[in-house]
């Protein structure tokens, strides 16, 4: 099943995303069966969602199974930004291949991959 190459084969699955998804540049995403998951360094994805005194975000959010525009199925992660009542959100497309295995990347911030390792 290569996910990325074919946007019509089966559906993702939480056993497809649930785990510890680590990048080279130190980002990491810790995607929980509940629902719950758990930001370290990552990229915002627009003015006002990282910390205060950074381009990065690091704290805990909430996922769902959805698919960024032009993109192969992921999950979106949301979170609260640093300003009062926004919402933040994080996607991360998912590649499913015999060749490469299980990677993803964010649309906002595309290198480096994600390469999601064992279950949190």
């Amino acid at each position: 099943m290569d996910l990325a190459k074919d946007h019509s084969g089966p559906p993702l699955t939480i056993i497809d995303v649930q785990g510890v998804w680590s990048a080279s540049d130190g980002g990491r995403l810790t995607v929980r069966a509940d629902g719950s998951a758990e930001l370290k360094e990552v990229p915002e994805p627009g003015p006002g969602c990282g910390q205060r005194d950074s381009s990065h975000h690091t704290g805990p959010a909430t996922w769902v199974f959805d698919t960024f525009p032009d993109e192969s199925p992921g999950i979106r992660l949301d979170y609260p930004g640093a300003d009062t009542g926004q919402t933040c959100s994080v996607y991360l497309s998912i590649s499913i291949s015999a060749e490469y295995g299980t990677k993803g990347f964010l649309p906002h911030h595309a290198d480096p991959w994600y390469v999601r390792g064992r279950t949190p």
